[in-house]
């Protein structure tokens, strides 16, 4: 847990290239050996990932997490990590020479500190969500100086909010679109720590809402995941000993939360990550990782690897955790505790459906690319009349979103009524319809 950090500390592990697996987890046998431990993992897309470690290391996958690479040596204790696009990502950490916040514009190769910030710069940064290319926020730190960070350009610009008044420490964040979402922490910092925390914002960051307060001392809300729209889970590490130790879940977007008991004996608690709303796992500092299969109601001890910290899914069939080691979630494999022989990922142009649908004022539209391409993105009418360009430009290989406000071209309002947004390539155009409501 967090107050070893000062402690020297070094895990050897020695490992066969046969890969184990743990209910539908494949470790991946060329992937590193943390030093301290893997504290993040982050995929741009299914092929292209990076790692970022205690010992400040930052290693890089281009296909899966077959292969890794280490590209650099940050200087710093590496707290997270997230990336925009194949180019364009961020580094928190505890504080270095470097500072606090790192960002890289070469894929991870080089990275230097961000040090223009509009409002109270940070001391370390625990945590990144990143909405949209163009959007991201991050949080931290545990261990004190409550700081929320948010860029709307790609990091050229930066702002600070300084949460002191509301929180003592920060560590997780999770926005659901480029204004709304939530950070997490405790009220208090130290050995024991205050109780556990979540803050919502509805306006970017201006103001905050106090969406759930523990009723216990010694509590640190540490990880979000949100398996749908709708159904969250938060884990809770616990400094107090023996007692019975807890995970939040929410069923209506983080409004509201309700406790429910992981277990009944001491665990200190950290990663948390569900790939559906009732299929997901929780890991720990130095212990086992536990499953569930109905929501968090009953757990088994039968979970990939020790000293789990991060769990990141690419929808319900795929996934990758760290901790002291990285695994691979891909429940199509026969889990016989070899690697299955893995057919190639083919990537395919791909048109979500919005959400929120219906909306107002604004809604998230998510498309996939296979490859580098020209895309333009459209909003039109029943009659196929044009109201709305909301994508034209170059975009790379993976997952983006874009976000309308309900705008036409002008920066008129439009009426309320469905409309069709049409995303074009020079390979294809695909379709969906959403519903404006006023």
């Amino acid at each position: 847990m967090k107050r070893r950090l000062l402690v020297p500390l070094k895990v050897i592990l020695f490992v066969s290239a046969i890969s184990v697996s743990h209910a539908g987890w494949d470790l991946l046998p060329d992937s590193p050996v943390a030093p301290y431990r893997h504290d993040d993992i982050f995929f741009l897309n299914p092929r292209l990932g990076w790692i970022t470690n205690g010992d400040g290391e930052v290693h890089r996958t281009t296909d899966g997490g077959e292969t890794w690479m280490q590209q650099t040596t940050i200087g710093a204790y590496g707290r997270c990590i997230g990336f925009a696009d194949s180019l364009n990502g961020w580094v928190g950490t505890l504080g270095g020479l470097s500072g606090a916040f790192l960002v890289t514009s070469d894929g991870g190769f080089t990275w230097k500190g961000v040090t223009d910030f509009s409002g109270p710069p940070p001391e370390s940064v625990c945590g990144i969500s990143v909405v949209n290319d163009s959007v991201v926020y991050a949080a931290g730190a545990y261990h004190g100086v409550p700081r929320v960070l948010k860029t709307t350009d790609r990091g050229t610009n930066w702002v600070s909010f300084g949460l002191d008044s509301l929180a003592a420490g920060l560590v997780d964040c999770y926005f659901f679109t480029p204004d709304s979402g939530i950070v997490v922490g405790s009220t208090g910092v130290g050995a024991s720590y205050g109780r556990a925390l979540i803050l919502f914002t509805s306006d970017g960051g201006n103001s905050w809402q106090t969406k759930f307060l523990g009723s216990r001392d010694g509590e640190l809300c540490w990880k979000i995941s949100f398996p749908s729209a709708t159904v969250g889970y938060i884990s809770i590490e616990d400094f107090t000993a023996p007692s019975p130790v807890y995970f939040l879940r929410t069923t209506d977007r983080g409004a509201t939360w309700s406790e429910k008991v992981f277990l009944n004996s001491h665990f200190d608690e950290q990663g948390i990550g569900f790939a559906t709303e009732t299929l997901g796992w929780i890991g720990g500092w130095g212990g086992p990782t536990y499953t569930t299969t109905d929501g968090g109601d009953t757990w088994a001890q039968t979970g990939p690897g020790t000293f789990v910290n991060r769990f990141r899914f690419l929808g319900d069939s795929l996934g990758y955790c760290v901790g002291s080691r990285a695994f691979k979630y891909y429940p199509d494999s026969t889990s016989t505790g070899i690697e299955p022989a893995e057919e190639p990922i083919v990537l395919k142009y791909k048109l979500y459906q919005n959400f929120p649908n219906p909306f107002n004022p604004t809604t998230t539209i998510r498309f996939s690319l296979p490859d580098l391409a020209y895309v333009r993105l459209s909003i039109v009418d029943l009659l196929g009349r044009e109201v709305a360009v909301i994508a034209d430009d170059v975009r790379s290989a993976g997952d983006h979103i874009v976000v309308w406000d309900g705008r036409n071209s002008s920066g008129v309002d439009v009426s309320s009524g469905v409309y069709v947004y049409r995303m074009t390539t020079a390979e294809q155009t695909l379709s969906r319809k959403l519903m404006l409501l006023r």
